[in-house]
């Protein structure tokens, strides 16, 4: 009986794991899947040592603080993989976790593959050297990062998007809005990240510029938006559902939804995000956006030390140039996140090329990932 060990540990990883174990399950009979990851996952067969929250944190000083728990949990998970003896190890993203995992692996003769680079061609280029020493075979999501990793004579096959494949080219809005019992007016979409640290850093930024959005529509004497919030936890729920509470501003037009991120960013007509994989979905769906970043000081200094080109957000790093607004740190105030949005929001001409310019990048990344993957891990499963 064929045996995959498959490791994510954020709800990105747990989408595209999700998706490809889907796919091998009806191309492989009797498929095992063993490792960490989430719900989507589990729902594909997994079996999940812990649940993949635990690997759940964000920014350089979180992660140090959390030093110590991450590696007991990496000790453990390693000493479980190593008893479940695989045929293939899948590392899903999370670098810093899955090397260290790959390399043990890979020195007790199991074969390593590894689904989503690190961005080497923005930071920490030495991680190159990592990843030659320790996967047999690297698949990338970017169509740029093959190139680089070719030159440095590592296994590599771009393989397309994931999220390009299972977001339509021509989303229907209008349905998605009737499916979320949405009005008509317009809708903006609050993406502040689905780990708590993420949404403590940027929630309450949120929640100021909206009010500023507020008071500037009513000043147009226009009918106030609608904003709403996809949530991925329970945990994240009761966190919002607080801070709303507790909020000085009057914010009664958010709404919150369990689930549906991406019904929540189809149904937008515009979109708020923190960095991540969110600003492309919301690209995907060929939305006008901002891209807001918040986090600890100790956690952005290392950063910015580190960022080898001048975007962060995944919309203008693949574009390389600056589609998107981008506020960071000390520029994302609520001030600044506000009239940007009102100038796009207003600017017709702008929205229509930017769905233009998403919808050339859609195409670009949509592949037929699935298979192209299995075929590459086929023969390691006999």
């Amino acid at each position: 009986m064929p045996k995959i060990a498959i490791l994510a540990g954020e709800a990105s990883g747990d989408l595209i794991a999700g998706q490809l174990m889907g796919y091998l399950n009806k191309k492989i009979k009797n498929l095992q899947f063993v490792g960490v990851g989430g719900p989507l996952m589990k729902k594909e067969g997994l079996t999940s040592y812990f649940d993949y929250s635990e690997l759940s944190v964000h920014g350089y000083f979180e992660a140090y603080r959390n030093f110590f728990r991450l590696l007991y949990l990496r000790t453990k998970v390693i000493n479980y993989l190593l008893e479940e003896k695989p045929n293939i190890f899948i590392g899903i993203d999370l670098p810093d976790f899955n090397f260290r995992v790959e390399k043990i692996l890979k020195e007790n003769n199991i074969r390593i593959f590894h689904y989503v680079a690190p961005s080497v061609w923005a930071w920490r280029k030495n991680r190159i050297f990592t990843i030659k020493k320790n996967i047999d075979h690297l698949f990338t999501v970017y169509p740029h990062e093959s190139k680089i990793f070719k030159k440095a004579k590592v296994p590599v096959t771009f393989v397309g998007h994931p999220l390009a494949n299972k977001i339509p080219i021509n989303p229907n809005i209008k349905n998605t809005r009737k499916k979320l019992n949405l009005a008509a007016n317009k809708i903006i979409t609050l993406l502040p990240g689905s780990r708590i640290s993420e949404i403590k850093n940027n929630l309450g930024l949120m929640f100021n510029s909206v009010n500023l959005i507020n008071k500037e529509f009513l000043w147009n004497k226009l009918k106030k938006p609608q904003f709403i919030i996809p949530v991925n936890s329970k945990n994240n729920y009761d966190f919002i559902v607080r801070s709303l509470d507790s909020s000085n501003n009057n914010l009664n037009n958010i709404k919150l939804i369990f689930g549906h991120s991406h019904d929540a960013i189809c149904a937008s007509d515009f979109v708020i995000s923190v960095s991540g994989t969110a600003t492309l979905e919301a690209a995907l769906f060929k939305k006008p956006m901002v891209i807001v970043y918040k986090t600890s000081l100790i956690s952005w200094l290392v950063l910015k030390n580190l960022i080898l080109i001048p975007y962060i957000g995944l919309p203008n790093i693949l574009l390389k140039k600056f589609v998107v607004p981008e506020f960071l740190q000390s520029n994302a105030t609520p001030e600044n996140i506000s009239m940007k949005t009102i100038e796009i929001m207003q600017n017709k001409k702008l929205q229509k090329n930017l769905k233009s310019i998403f919808k050339e990048l859609h195409i670009d990344l949509k592949k037929n990932t699935a298979d192209i993957i299995y075929k590459k891990i086929n023969n390691y499963l006999k």
